[in-house]
């Protein structure tokens, strides 16, 4: 195994873990950054409007002392008392009241410059400093309203001070204006009190977009503008120059910042709050590590308990392999290691051990039935009852244990006829070989027979008085020989019909033999199937086989045998013939010595002549009859061979245990 069940179980989950926590991680990252964006963002408008709404108080509080000396009595050219107009003190004495309140008001109210101007916007008395006129736009906006007017702009004679203007009322009537300057400090220190972190800053912009506070007073003497501080970003931002109230996040010189901003109502100013986003970025950054190192503690947890849960699975799944290895290897008695765990793997090892326990049942009802089988007992049948697929096995056994038995009485019954065969031809051998001897005998005889016809034909020469006694005798001598050649051809026919059917039966052993080779081939065949259990049928099988080698042999060399027999008795015939026709004509030539006997000489000549040539033939002939004995003897040992090896067959087959032997 290239790894363990528990490193994969472990290194999958791990692994998983790990993916699913760095995926975590990068969703709670760019969640957190979200989130943080959307709450830094919702919270710093909260913040503008509270902020504006400071600058709202303070810059109130300048519009209500600026309204507490336009409605101040000694501002008035007519005193009233309860409200009744009583009198209108000279110009000399209002002069010096309106003197009075404008240097009160400076100084205590720390303005720079306070002045009266007529409607015409022209200067009438003040402290000094006060401008000859009003600044042309702010005088308009004034008259226009007719009420507490703030300047937009926050720059005063090269200084940085709010202009705020109020209308003096007498008789409902606007009288004068009073327009006071008051120091800058007061405006800085609310703008410079925001809390906006580290690198946060706040400042305001008028409605053309003009910075009119700042923390740095340069910015706002430079007359710098909202989209040179925003680096740009018009459209953004643009909305703080319309009242509007809002949050964005934009980009200045590459450093993400995040800008709110809301209106000062009474004005025409907005509170704009910068704020570098880094500034809060650590406490995010923080708060991620927090998080990444709870989620580290949490997977190292999490990997130590997979790693308990992959030993707890592990472990008994370990077990189960080794002993499914050892299974395969052979070894079916080793116990199998329950595990009580109530899920599947209990299922897993008790199903383990009922499939041994199974398998060992049917093993041994197998190991039973072919040592059976190996001991000859043909008519065991298995006990076992086969589950399933098992039920094959049982089938194979049932139809191996049947083909054997239909095998073994093939054998038995082709070692019967084998013997039988063998018997009918020994018993042929035995009437060929004593055919042959009565063979070889006759031709003995006839040759004596000859001898003694040449001794006489010698005795014809010597004494030709002796002639008709003796030519009598010839025709008496050659009427035996006839009758004995027609005895002689008799028995060559009767030589060549036994060949013909030693033929028929050595063809007859051949095919046996043939059909012996095929049932020993098939019971090689089913005792390999059988296995070890099969290697003494295996045995049996080979002698059968080597019995129908022997067999055919022998059938081929009786047929050999026989074939020359045949040729030779042939020849025997032919010679026969011809010796019958010499002996005819040695009749006729007895009859003519009778009448010529001046030609008996001659005639004995030739008598000799034809009985040297008989002498040879009936030689040949005495030489066949010798190798028809000689072959029928050879015959006879073969049928005697065949007929032990028949019983040795049937010995063999007689065995084993065959069921149909059981049923009888």
């Amino acid at each position: 195994m290239r790894q363990s069940l528990n490193g994969r179980i472990l290194k999958n989950t791990t692994l998983n873990i790990l993916a699913l926590v760095v995926v975590s991680c990068v969703i709670m990252a760019i969640s957190m950054q979200s989130l943080a964006n959307s709450i830094l963002l919702d919270s710093l408008q909260p913040m503008a409007r509270q902020s504006a709404k400071t600058m709202e108080v303070n810059i109130h509080m300048l519009a209500d002392r600026m309204m507490a000396i336009a409605d101040d009595p000694r501002m008035r050219s007519i005193s009233a008392v309860d409200g009744m107009a009583q009198s209108r003190p000279d110009a000399t004495a209002v002069r010096a009241n309106r003197e009075a309140v404008l240097a009160e008001a400076a100084e205590i109210y720390e303005l720079y410059t306070i002045a009266l101007y007529d409607l015409e916007g022209r200067f009438v008395q003040g402290t000094a400093n006060a401008p000859e006129s009003m600044d042309e736009s702010f005088f308009e906006l004034l008259k226009e309203t007719d009420n507490l007017t703030i300047s937009s702009s926050t720059i005063f004679q090269g200084k940085l001070g709010i202009t705020i203007g109020m209308p003096v009322k007498e008789e409902n009537e606007t009288a004068f204006y009073v327009a006071g300057v008051y120091k800058y400090d007061i405006l800085n220190d609310v703008i410079s009190s925001i809390n906006l972190g580290k690198n946060g800053m706040a400042y305001m912009v008028n409605r053309n977009g003009i910075i009119t506070g700042h923390p740095e007073p340069s910015v706002v003497l430079n007359q710098s503008t909202m989209i040179q501080l925003a680096g740009g970003h018009e459209r953004e931002i643009g909305h703080a120059t319309t009242g509007e109230t809002g949050a964005v996040e934009i980009s200045i010189d590459g450093k993400k910042m995040l800008v709110a901003f809301s209106p000062i109502r009474g004005t025409q100013w907005s509170l704009v709050i910068q704020v570098p986003k880094s500034d809060y970025s650590q406490l995010i950054n923080a708060a991620m590590g927090v998080a990444v190192l709870c989620t580290l503690a949490v997977l190292a947890v999490s990997i130590l308990l997979v790693y308990r849960l992959a030993r707890s699975i592990s472990c008994p799944v370990t077990n189960v392999t080794n002993r499914m290895v050892a299974l395969s290897d052979g070894d079916l008695h080793t116990e199998v290691g329950f595990v009580n765990s109530g899920d599947e793997l209990e299922v897993l090892t008790k199903t383990l051990d009922s499939t041994l326990e199974s398998v060992n049942r049917y093993i041994s009802d197998i190991e039973q039935v072919l040592t059976q089988i190996a001991r000859g007992n043909l008519s065991v049948e298995p006990h076992v009852d086969y589950k399933g697929d098992f039920a094959l096995i049982r089938g194979s056994l049932s139809t191996i244990i049947r083909s054997i038995n239909e095998t073994i009485t093939g054998f038995g019954a082709a070692a019967a006829r084998l013997s039988d065969m063998a018997d009918e031809l020994n018993s042929q051998a035995s009437q060929l070989h004593q055919a042959s001897l009565e063979q070889n005998q006759s031709t003995e005889a006839l040759v004596q027979e000859v001898v003694h016809v040449k001794e006489q034909l010698a005795n014809v020469t010597d004494s030709s008085g002796q002639t008709r006694s003796k030519t009598e005798e010839i025709t008496m001598r050659i009427q035996e020989a006839n009758t004995q050649m027609d005895a002689l051809s008799g028995a060559m026919d009767n030589i060549s019909a036994n060949a013909k059917e030693i033929t028929k039966i050595a063809k007859a052993i051949e095919d046996i033999a043939f059909q012996t080779g095929l049932l020993s081939i098939n019971a090689s065949v089913e005792a390999a199937r059988a296995g070890s259990a099969g290697k003494g049928f295996a045995v049996v099988a080979n002698e059968v086989k080597q019995l129908a080698s022997r067999s055919a042999q022998a059938a081929q060399s009786a047929t050999e045998i026989v074939n020359n027999t045949s040729a030779i008795i042939k020849s025997g015939v032919e010679l026969t013939a011809d010796t019958a026709s010499s002996i005819k004509a040695i009749s006729s030539v007895s009859a003519q010595i009778r009448v010529i006997s001046d030609k008996l000489v001659e005639a004995v000549q030739g008598q000799e002549n034809a009985l040297a040539v008989m002498e040879d033939r009936i030689g040949m002939i005495s030489d066949i009859a010798d190798r028809n004995l000689k072959n029928a003897e050879g015959t006879n040992q073969s049928s005697s061979l065949l007929s032990e090896e028949a019983e040795g067959l049937q010995a063999q087959v007689k065995k084993f245990t065959l069921k149909e032997e059981q049923k009888r």
